[in-house]
C-alpha cells in the first residue's frame, strides 16, 4: 500500500509539473525554470520508491536511486532562488536590485556544492525495506541533510517577507520543516511535506503579478 502511496505522490507532483509548466509559457520566468527542475527530481524520487519493491534488489533499482541523490544534492537548494523570485514579484524592496539575490545566488550555489560533497561524493546505496518499499539508503549519509535543512530555513525566512500579501509559501515552508523532523520516525512523511511545499509554491507563484520584476534584467530570460 505503501508503494501505491508513493506512486500517487508522484503523479502530484506530475500534475504540479504540468500547472508550472503551463504558467511558464504564459510568463516565462527563471525562477519557474528553477522549479520545473526540483519538480522533476521530486517525480523521479517519488516513483523509484514507488516501483522498488516490484523491481527488488539488484542493479536496475540500485542504478535508478543513484539519480535520487544527485538530483537531491543539485537541485534541492535552487528552491533558494525560486523563493527569492517569488518575493520580488511580490516587490518586496529588501531583495530588490541585484546585490542581494546575488548573494542569496552565492549561498545557493555553496550549498549545492556542499550537498554534492556530503550525499554524491561518498555514496554508498543499500538496500532498505519499509513496509511494502524497497529502496537504497545512504549508508554513508550522517544525519539529517544539511543542505537541504538551510533551504527549508531559507525559504522559511522569505516566505515571512511575504506572508502579508500571500501566506501560503510561509505555511508549505513550515510544513516542510515539520515533515522532514517527522520524516525521522516515518521517511514517507517528508515526501508528503516535499508535495505540500511545491504545491504552495504553485499557489503562490500562481497568484502573483507579472514576472517583470523577478529576477535582474541580466538574467532573465
Amino acid at each position: 500500500m505503501l508503494s501505491a502511496f508513493f506512486g500517487l505522490i508522484a503523479v502530484a507532483q506530475l500534475v504540479l509539473l504540468a500547472l508550472v509548466i503551463a504558467m511558464r509559457r504564459r510568463r516565462p520566468d527563471w525562477a519557474l525554470s528553477l522549479l520545473i527542475l526540483v519538480i522533476l527530481a521530486l517525480i523521479w524520487d517519488n516513483a523509484v520508491i514507488a516501483i522498488g519493491g516490484t523491481l527488488g534488489e539488484g542493479e536496475p533499482l540500485r542504478t535508478l536511486s543513484v539519480p535520487r541523490y544527485v538530483t537531491h544534492g543539485l537541485l534541492v537548494p535552487l528552491l533558494i532562488m525560486v523563493g527569492v523570485g517569488l518575493a520580488r514579484r511580490y516587490g518586496i524592496q529588501s531583495l530588490a536590485g541585484r546585490a542581494v539575490p546575488a548573494v542569496f545566488g552565492a549561498f545557493t550555489a555553496a550549498l549545492i556544492v556542499a550537498g554534492i560533497w556530503l550525499d554524491v561524493i561518498d555514496l554508498d546505496l543499500e538496500p532498505t525495506r519499509y513496509a511494502d518499499t524497497l529502496r537504497y539508503t545512504n549508508a554513508a549519509s550522517h544525519g539529517a541533510p544539511i543542505p537541504a535543512v538551510v533551504t527549508i530555513l531559507v525559504l522559511i525566512g522569505i516566505a515571512l517577507l511575504v506572508r502579508a500579501r500571500q501566506p501560503w509559501l510561509l505555511a508549505g515552508a513550515v510544513a516542510m520543516f515539520v515533515a522532514a523532523a517527522a520524516g525521522a520516525l516515518a521517511f514517507w512523511i517528508g515526501n508528503v511535506g516535499e508535495l505540500l511545499l511545491i504545491l504552495s509554491i504553485w499557489w503562490t507563484a500562481e497568484h502573483t503579478s507579472s514576472p517583470s520584476s523577478s529576477f535582474p534584467a541580466a538574467i532573465r530570460r
